[in-house]
C-alpha cells in the first residue's frame, strides 16, 4: 500500500504547478449607453417600416430622422456554451464550463439615491444569467461582470503576459454604463419621443422647454471646448441651469392632453418613469467628469 501512495506522489509532481494556476484574463471594461443616435445604430433599426412624416397632399415621406434616438440595450450573446466569451473556443481547443456568474452593481449616488437606490444582483449558472439588459433607466457607473471558469484537456496557455499553460481557465468580461454630453443629446432626444403611458405625451413633454435644454447642453460643450477657466466656469454655471430648469419642471402626472404647452407640461417624474431625476443624475456624472459640477439645493 505505501508503494502505491508513493507511485501516485510522484505521478503528481510530474505535473508543473502552473498547470493548475488560474490567472483571470481581465477584458478591458466596454462602455454603454442608455441612448444611441436613431439612424447611426450598428445592425437594422429596431422600429418596423418607415417612419413617416405627412406633408399635405404627400402620403408620406419615409425619413429616418423623425426617430432620432433609440433606447439602448445591453445584450450579452454567448454563442454555444458561452464560446463567444472563451478564448479555447476561439483557439479551437475543447474545453468544459466550471462555474459562470454575472453581477451587477449599481453605484451609491451624491443625489437621486431615493430614486436609484444602490443595489448588487448576483447570478449564477448558465441557465440562469440574463442576457438581456435594457438600459433606458441605468445611472452612470452601473457595472456588470461575467466570469467564466472552464477547463481544458490538456494544456493551454492564455493569450496575454503572465499567463502559464494550465488545464484551468478563468475569464472577466466587464461593461459600465458611461455618459457624456452628446449622450445626454441623445437621452433628453429619447425622453422627448417616448411617451408616459396611454395619454401618448412624451416624458419631456413641453415643447419650449426641450429645445431650451439642448441648448444648454450644446452650450456646455463649447465652453468646455475652449479648454479655458473662464470657459469652464461658464460650463459650470449653465449646467446649474441645467439643472434647476429640470428640477423646475418636474410633472408627477402626464398630462392628459397632449397641448405642447401650458403650466400642466413638463418633465415626467413617476414610479415608471423618473426621466427627471434620470437627467439629473446624468448631469451630476457629466459634471464631476468634466470638473464642473456644483451641488444643487432642491
Amino acid at each position: 500500500m505505501r508503494k502505491v501512495i508513493l507511485i501516485m506522489a510522484i505521478a503528481a509532481l510530474a505535473i508543473p504547478l502552473a498547470a493548475y494556476a488560474v490567472v483571470p484574463v481581465t477584458h478591458t471594461a466596454l462602455p454603454l449607453y442608455q441612448a444611441y443616435p436613431g439612424v447611426s445604430t450598428v445592425g437594422p433599426s429596431i422600429f418596423q417600416g418607415p417612419n413617416r412624416g405627412f406633408s399635405g397632399y404627400l402620403p408620406y415621406i419615409a425619413n429616418p430622422q423623425l426617430i432620432s434616438s433609440t433606447p439602448g440595450i445591453f445584450e450579452i450573446i454567448p454563442g454555444l456554451k458561452y464560446a463567444n466569451f472563451v478564448g479555447a473556443a476561439q483557439a479551437g481547443v475543447p474545453y468544459t464550463i466550471k462555474t459562470v456568474s454575472l453581477v451587477k452593481q449599481t453605484p451609491v449616488l451624491d443625489e437621486g439615491a431615493d430614486v436609484f437606490p444602490s443595489i448588487t444582483v448576483i447570478q449564477l449558472g448558465t441557465p440562469n444569467i440574463r442576457l438581456w439588459w435594457p438600459l433606458e433607466y441605468e445611472v452612470p457607473g452601473t457595472t456588470w461582470t461575467f466570469t467564466i471558469t472552464y477547463g481544458t484537456t490538456s494544456l493551454y496557455q492564455d493569450a496575454g503576459p503572465g499567463n502559464p499553460p494550465s488545464y484551468v481557465h478563468t475569464e472577466v468580461w466587464s461593461w459600465f454604463v458611461d455618459a457624456n454630453l452628446a449622450s445626454m443629446e441623445d437621452e433628453l432626444e429619447l425622453f422627448h419621443e417616448i411617451a408616459d403611458g396611454t395619454n401618448e405625451v412624451p416624458l419631456v413633454s413641453d415643447e419650449v422647454l426641450y429645445p431650451a435644454l439642448q441648448a444648454k447642453l450644446h452650450a456646455i460643450s463649447t465652453d468646455i471646448a475652449m479648454g479655458t477657466q473662464a470657459g469652464l466656469l461658464a460650463a459650470g454655471n449653465t449646467l446649474v441651469d441645467f439643472e434647476n430648469e429640470i428640477s423646475d419642471d418636474i410633472i408627477f402626472v402626464s398630462p392628459v392632453s397632449p397641448i405642447p404647452t401650458g403650466g400642466d407640461t413638463g418633465i415626467i417624474e413617476d414610479g415608471d418613469n423618473p426621466a427627471a431625476a434620470k437627467l439629473l443624475v446624468d448631469a451630476e456624472y457629466v459634471g464631476k467628469a468634466a470638473g464642473i459640477w456644483f451641488q444643487v439645493k432642491r
